[in-house]
């Protein structure tokens, strides 16, 4: 009697594991990395337009052409002057994108992507921007010679 005891809880083990090995499979995501090409003419915000756009059609496409996917993350670098920048990420689940297919409630900006592209300087005019891109930053609070830096030596 033992012995059926035994094999009946690991026949009730068994396809306890194999139950929970299959809804784990059946869980895919996919992950993709996309690039712009960033032209000097354009405003950052034309950028991340059109990222957001891209990004949005990439989702679409990937849930339409794959069934079984589950989550989407979307990665949209944009190259400029040979320089390489995330400008957001999109991750999404199916579930959610069925209720709202909004990009941007589903999407990380990367805000320093404007001025490694190098967006904040003098080389891109407010007139191709649509707006004017002013910073307030605060004034140093103390002189920034070198030699009141703490890393500064004078050997």
């Amino acid at each position: 009697m033992n012995l059926y005891l035994r094999l009946l809880s690991a026949v009730i083990l068994a396809i306890i594991s194999l139950t929970a090995s299959i809804s784990i499979a059946l869980a895919e995501t996919k992950e993709r990395y996309l690039t712009l090409d960033s032209d000097g003419s354009q405003s950052f915000a034309s950028l991340v337009q059109q990222a957001e756009d891209l990004a949005k059609e990439s989702i679409a496409r990937e849930f339409q052409e794959n069934p079984a996917l589950t989550e989407v993350t979307i990665i949209i670098t944009a190259d400029r002057s040979r320089q390489r920048v995330p400008v957001l990420r999109s991750r999404v689940s199916r579930h959610d994108w069925q209720k709202d297919a909004r990009i941007e409630q589903w999407t990380r900006y990367f805000a320093d992507a404007q001025l490694l592209l190098g967006f904040r300087d003098g080389n891109i005019s407010s007139a191709n921007s649509g707006f004017s891109q002013v910073m307030n930053a605060p004034a140093p609070s103390r002189s920034t010679s070198r030699e009141n830096d703490p890393g500064f030596r004078d050997d």
